[in-house]
């Protein structure tokens, strides 16, 4: 199929040749057909591109992420803002799902709006970053996930004993001695079931599971115990948490989302000039049939190519996001995968808010 892109066939060549998988497809009078795939693209999905070019457009995405696929695909033709990954799941030759993370691009050509998919696995992550990022980004994840994992286990035990021993007061001690000792117990108990909570969060956000559905209230919650190291001393965070229904996608990857919303929101303050006027509101709330995140603050005024850069992949500036380094593309593209979205509006009277909205799982009939 390169032969219908002449000005890109040697590119495409060389990147199959790179063993870097591109896919592309052009949509043409109201529908998207596929245009071009090189090897690499399709051997995880175990067919030749001969039979993959054979089969129906959608025959090999998941049954159950067709529609979402084809909304994210005509949103594509218009001029939406685009993710800067997106991960999409097909179903193998054999049956089995496939779940495939792609960097995402779009042009126009004669023949209508193109759309180009080139795969981000673990062969082609080293495009994106440096080998010395790369790698500690891997190493910090293997690491957040072996201390929770190491962490849990002693704190299994030292509840155990705090509950154990409490009994044993209750049982033995004169009762004019216990109020003291119960009282300093159960001190003990409240750090250490704070540390668990911690250690569960962490784990939760390091660790990847299987799509299911997922109180989006309690991930909140969960992510602004771990970052609040980090958001305390530069502002006050105000919580607006409230019962919502359900969404579905993988926890650990809506936590990232989240909380690289709260970490951008807090870089919009300075911690060594924290004062008692600093306000991030964290909100949680259902509106119609979507469950909405809202993060806002009152630190800096966003300039205009903060917004139009801050969901580029490791987006940094003078101002916001200088600290951290990550921007608002992973919650983009977690965001879309999800068949939602996340905007960033400047704050009336100086600041940022960020929402994400996801589709609400349906009300059981």
């Amino acid at each position: 199929m390169s032969e219908r892109l002449p000005p890109l066939s040697a590119l495409l060549d060389a990147l199959a040749r790179a063993s870097i998988g591109v896919v592309t497809m052009v949509q043409h009078a109201g529908r998207f057909e596929k245009w071009y795939a090189n090897e690499p693209a399709i051997r995880p999905l175990g067919y030749t591109v001969d039979e993959w070019h054979a089969r129906p457009m959608f025959e090999v995405i998941s049954p159950d992420k067709r529609d979402l696929a084809l909304s994210l695909y005509e949103r594509f033709a218009t001029e939406a803002p685009l993710p800067s990954a997106l991960e999409l799941t097909f179903v193998h030759k054999e049956g089995r799902e496939v779940r495939i993370e792609y960097a995402v691009g779009r042009g126009e050509v004669a023949e209508g709006h193109v759309l180009v998919l080139v795969m981000r696995g673990t062969l082609y992550a080293h495009a994106q970053l440096s080998l010395l990022e790369a790698d500690r980004i891997a190493l910090v994840g293997t690491l957040a996930s072996g201390f929770a994992h190491e962490t849990n286990n002693p704190l299994t035990s030292v509840l155990l004993n705090l509950r154990s021993l409490r009994k044993q007061i209750v049982q033995n001690v004169p009762a004019d001695h216990q109020a003291v000792a119960l009282r300093c117990l159960d001190d003990i108990t409240t750090g250490a079931e704070r540390i668990a909570s911690n250690v569960r969060a962490l784990q939760t956000l390091a660790t990847r599971s299987s799509s299911q559905h997922i109180d989006l209230a309690a991930v909140v919650s969960a992510v602004l115990r771990l970052a609040a190291p980090t958001l305390e001393p530069r502002a006050h965070v105000i919580r607006q948490i409230f019962p919502v229904r359900p969404v579905t996608g993988e926890e650990s990857r809506i936590g990232q989302a989240v909380l690289a919303m709260l970490l951008f929101s807090s870089s919009g303050f300075e911690a060594e000039h924290a004062t008692a006027h600093n306000r991030i509101v964290v909100a949680v709330e259902q509106r119609a049939d979507t469950v909405v995140v809202e993060v806002s603050d009152n630190g800096r005024e966003l300039a205009p190519s903060e917004v139009e850069h801050a969901f580029d992949p490791f987006f940094r500036s003078p101002v916001r996001g200088a600290a951290v380094g990550v921007g608002l593309g992973v919650a983009r593209s977690v965001a879309m995968t999800l068949g939602g979205e996340v905007a960033l509006v400047p704050r009336p009277g100086g600041g940022a808010v960020i929402t994400m909205s996801l589709p609400a799982v349906p009300d059981p009939a």
